[in-house]
């Protein structure tokens, strides 16, 4: 059976204000830009879906998503989505239209369907013209209307699309544009190439940082309830906040279509949860097994005379 999925936006009300401000903002000619970010399965994904679709009768709305493909990432993924949507939308000679011959040119580098591509020339002035024609491109669909942008899973971004988004923030600021760009926090660990870049967004005027909190006990209540369509019983708010922490996939994971909690969690949730720590050495992977056995708390002392002491505080520094 399918699992239940709240139809309900929960927990997000002083979230969905800042989003609401921000369009404002851009409708007023003021470009805005909100780095979103979150844990995975923190709804990052779910509040501009939702935001998207109150703004949706007063604003064109594109999207892209980037690609989760080592390093580096596949060039420009959310911008050639972004593109592409613009042409299936308006038309070849309309979008040509939008940006002018030379402007086509360039986006070709994107979507071939725009005909033949710029030659490369020098990589540096290449790039240059490429982010002047997604500029172009973006500054007349704004002047039709209020354009919001989602670009998801910045972590996963190339330091092209990463640079654009840079170029974009600080090239646009009386267009009625808002960018949306979201990341899981916990993927951008230190060194990580999107450090330098969130850095930099931030000093930029307009741009705001809103971090997902996870829900409280009684907001997974609402969502549980929501899920169900009647009142949970307590010791499955009880349970599934305990086992969930407030995440709201997490929370929607764990509840079977019954109403009970589930035993045993679906592959993928599971997935998403070892991700992270399957990228550690196997001597910090041994530790972490032997702290999930012990619980929210293990004693150093403990810990030890299970796992052994040898490298043990090397793989808990590597584990934090």
């Amino acid at each position: 059976m399918k699992r239940p999925v709240s139809p309900l936006l929960i927990g997000r009300t002083s979230e969905m204000s800042v989003l609401t401000e921000a369009f404002d903002d851009a409708t007023g000619g003021r470009q805005r830009t909100i780095l979103i970010s979150a844990e995975g399965g923190g709804g990052k994904t779910r509040l501009i879906r939702e935001a998207s679709e109150r703004f949706r009768d007063r604003a064109l709305i594109l999207a892209g998503w980037c690609i989760e493909q080592g390093e580096p990432g596949l060039p420009y993924a959310p911008f050639v989505s972004i593109v592409r949507q613009v042409v299936r939308e308006r038309g070849l000679a309309n979008t040509v239209a939008l940006v002018g011959r030379e402007g086509a040119r360039e986006l070709a580098r994107l979507l071939p369907e725009l005909g033949p591509a710029s030659s490369e020339g020098d990589p540096g002035m290449a790039r240059s013209r490429l982010f002047e024609a997604v500029r172009t491109l973006l500054e007349a669909l704004a002047v039709e209307a209020t354009v919001v942008v989602a670009l998801e899973d910045l972590h996963w971004a190339d330091r092209g699309t990463r640079d654009l988004l840079v170029y974009l923030a600080r090239n646009l600021h009386h267009a009625r544009l808002l960018l949306l760009a979201s990341y899981r926090a916990e993927a951008v660990g230190e060194g990580h190439a999107l450090r330098a870049g969130l850095a930099e967004l931030t000093r930029i005027e307009g741009v705001t940082a809103l971090v997902l909190p996870r829900l409280s006990n009684s907001e997974v209540a609402l969502q549980l309830e929501a899920m169900l369509g009647h009142e949970p019983a307590p010791d499955v708010v009880t349970a599934v906040y305990a086992r969930g922490g407030g995440v709201p996939l997490f929370t929607e994971a764990m509840l079977a279509p019954d109403g009970s909690v589930r035993t045993r969690l679906p592959g993928s949730l599971r997935d998403l949860l070892l991700s992270t720590a399957n990228e550690l050495p196997e001597r910090c992977r041994e530790v972490l097994r032997a702290m999930a056995v012990g619980g929210f708390r293990v004693g150093h002392r403990l810990l030890a005379a299970v796992a052994g002491g040898k490298g043990l505080e090397t793989a808990l520094r590597a584990a934090v």
